[in-house]
């Protein structure tokens, strides 16, 4: 009983000293070149998000930046300015809010600002609408 079980064992570990075979290395070349594909174009993808996203971070605070100059003053002036600010343009339209009668709860003008910034050449921060009351 014990000549067939080391029988079996042998040719196993002689099977094992024979090397891969031909099957097991195509396999392994198949999903290596499938990794080298995929994970390129993962990392390539991902820097670019980083650079969209950057971009849109700096358009944001330029956007806040403008609004925060534009309307901390008593008196906020209505029209249409334009600018550039750390590389972005942007643009501001300061109007009268047609909502209740240009007037807010507490008696000051509701005035309604619109701000775009140039993320790149293609593309826009825009700020759609915001209601800005002012004392008078």
């Amino acid at each position: 009983m014990c000549a067939p079980l080391t029988q079996n064992v042998s040719k196993i570990r002689d099977r094992r000293d024979q090397g891969l075979t031909l099957l097991e290395v195509l396999v392994a070349v198949a999903i290596l070149a499938a990794l080298l594909y995929v994970v390129p174009r993962s990392l390539v993808s991902a820097r670019t998000s980083i650079v969209q996203s950057r971009a849109w971070l700096e358009a944001r605070m330029v956007a806040e930046e403008v609004l925060a100059e534009e309307l901390q003053g008593k008196t906020v002036r209505t029209g249409t300015f334009g600018g550039v600010s750390h590389g972005r343009r942007w643009r501001a339209v300061i109007t009268p809010s047609p909502e209740a009668a240009g007037h807010g709860p507490e008696g000051q003008t509701l005035l309604e600002a619109r701000l775009s910034v140039d993320v790149s050449s293609s593309r826009r921060l825009a700020v759609d609408r915001l209601l800005v009351g002012v004392a008078e």
